[in-house]
């Protein structure tokens, strides 16, 4: 186990002997880190005990093989030898493995070898396959040949296929386009060639759902065959009901417009008229549903995707990639996942995938440690299994989710572990930095107290320590927006006092860079992954520091 071994199963998996959702299965994306193996299945060990009975593997350029004439360096890949292992161990733990390859956008990492630029539909950024072409399929009937030798036991194949942004740029596609009918035809007709090719294998695909959904093309589900899994995503849901839905591009609800003599919540966008979410048809609006607060019910592609008669899945997030850079937002990744499970379930869904994603796109900067998630890896197993969201439900389990994590269930005989991850997600009710530089001291001299350690916890630490140190970098900039135009009167001790503060947090940074790399290689990945990162924390914000530093001169 990544924690300490343990006699009995979490009190969920006790108090209910059969989960409410059949297919838990959490993913686990390999275009970040590079997880090192025996830490990789020290996690299947601990998915397994929390109740999840599939991962989903997003392997990018980690492979062992890519069909192509060129290959990524050898210490970027997983050996064959290492993923059979990694088969094994997820068999003898009744975990399913779904090897996830993209076959039409999120490719951007096939750009970095040699001789592939002719698979785009624009070279000039490369991040989606040209369906028009007939290299683009010899290299999907390869990719999927292989995937499967390498799978012989896989039921599910997931071939991506969400976001293709820019269908119908090149030429030949625009015309494909204008014959069969438009965009979304173009779409479905590469789709069902990749799905097809797993048919042959005797598997089921699965494939992501927003681009049917989201456009609101439901006439095209209706010719897609029964046996592939469409899997809607929603990854800001995190009550019953929503301000917005994605049906037919983004509607945020009228309804949040309308308390206008009260304090006001933060406002969704404005948008043009015909496009918010009471501007739909009345079907459309019934499908979805509105609750007691005016609001559209959340998890509107679920719901929508649920009056279709096809296998009913979901799919929330634990991370994404608009969530912090040092940790998981341990609100909205709680609140998500816990809110799908309860929407899933009260819905008789046959299954639910957990995301948890390591970068937005390859070329994307790298995401948080994927181990600072595992407070909402845990609350979404729990869920999955009780597919209870009630806050009388998640408080009866907040002390045994801190034991799981070996965590001590209370902070200074009063917070818990829930209020701390709380408090370091929570907004600032002030204005400006430096109500969160006195939060994150407070929250630190609370944990040492503590004397955490192990995987979460030790991580915990050391990324708040440095989420400070860069509060404290972007503290300065605030001073230096403050006294720009009176520079001239600044006293030179404030000037002095700003030099001396850039050099110590210079310091702290060098300093700190070593207990955060050594746990980084421990437990979350690779050298050149912690390199990306960590450079993103400080690197411009400390140049910019510098450069106020010599404007207030």
């Amino acid at each position: 186990m990544i924690f300490s071994d343990k006699k009995n199963l979490p009190c969920w998996r006790k108090n209910f002997p059969q989960p409410a959702i059949k297919n838990r299965f959490f993913h686990i994306d390999l275009k970040g880190p590079k997880i090192p193996v025996n830490v990789f299945s020290l996690l299947l060990e601990q998915l397994a005990r929390w109740g999840i009975n599939g991962v989903v593997v997003e392997y990018e350029h980690r492979l062992p093989y890519l069909p192509l004439s060129r290959q990524f360096p050898l210490s970027e890949r997983y050996k064959e030898s290492e993923i059979r292992f990694l088969l094994e161990k997820a068999e003898s733990l009744g975990i399913e493995w779904v090897p996830l390859v993209q076959t039409f956008g999120h490719v951007e990492y096939l750009s970095r070898l040699e001789n592939s630029m002719e698979l785009f539909e624009n070279n000039r950024y490369p991040s989606q396959l040209c369906p028009s072409k007939m290299q683009v399929r010899e290299y999907i009937r390869n990719l999927i040949d292989y995937i499967c030798t390498l799978h012989p036991k896989s039921r599910y194949i997931h071939v991506g296929q969400d976001e293709t942004h820019q269908l119908g740029f090149c030429p030949e596609c625009s015309k494909r386009m204008k014959k069969l009918g438009g965009r979304m035809e173009l779409y479905l007709e590469h789709a069902q060639f990749v799905w097809e090719e797993i048919f042959k294998h005797s598997r089921i695909p699965m494939s992501w759902g927003d681009m049917f959904v989201g456009h609101g093309r439901l006439d095209l589900i209706e010719k897609i065959d029964g046996r592939v899994i469409l899997l809607p995503w929603d990854y800001d849901s995190i009550d019953e009901t929503s301000r917005s839905v994605i049906y037919k591009g983004f509607r945020p609800s009228k309804k949040q417009f309308h308390n206008k003599y009260r304090e006001p919540e933060p406002v969704l966008d404005f948008v043009r008229k015909g496009q918010f979410f009471e501007d739909l048809n009345s079907n459309e609006i019934e499908n979805i549903g509105i609750g007691e607060t005016g609001y559209p019910f959340s998890c509107g592609q679920i719901r929508i995707m649920a009056k279709t008669g096809r296998p009913l899945w979901g799919t929330c997030a634990v991370y994404i990639s608009a969530d912090m850079q040092f940790h998981a937002n341990y609100i909205r990744g709680f609140l998500n996942p816990v809110q799908m499970c309860n929407v899933i379930a009260s819905l008789g869904g046959e299954g639910i995938i957990g995301t948890l994603w390591a970068r937005g796109h390859s070329f994307a900067p790298i995401n948080a440690p994927w181990t600072l998630s595992l407070y909402n890896i845990a609350q979404f197993a729990a869920a999955s299994w009780t597919g209870k969201r009630c806050p009388e439900d998640l408080k009866k389990i907040r002390d045994e989710i801190a034991n799981e994590l070996d965590i001590t269930s209370m902070f200074d005989g009063e917070w818990a572990l829930d209020d701390i991850l709380w408090i370091v997600s929570a907004p600032s009710a002030y204005s400006g930095i430096y109500s969160k530089i006195k939060r994150l001291e407070n929250i630190l001299e609370m944990l040492k107290k503590q004397n955490i350690s192990g995987c979460f916890g030790e991580g915990l630490k050391l990324v708040l320590q440095a989420e400070n140190i860069q509060n404290n970098l972007r503290y300065i900039l605030e001073e230096g927006r403050w006294w720009y135009s009176t520079r001239k009167e600044m006293p030179q001790v404030l000037k002095r006092d700003i030099k001396k503060r850039i050099h110590n947090l210079n310091g702290q940074i060098k300093k700190l860079r070593t207990p955060v790399e050594k746990y980084y290689l421990r437990w979350v990945g690779d050298k050149k992954s912690f390199n990306l990162w960590w450079e993103n924390l400080f690197t411009l914000d400390m140049a910019v520091a510098k450069n106020v530093s010599e404007m207030l001169k």
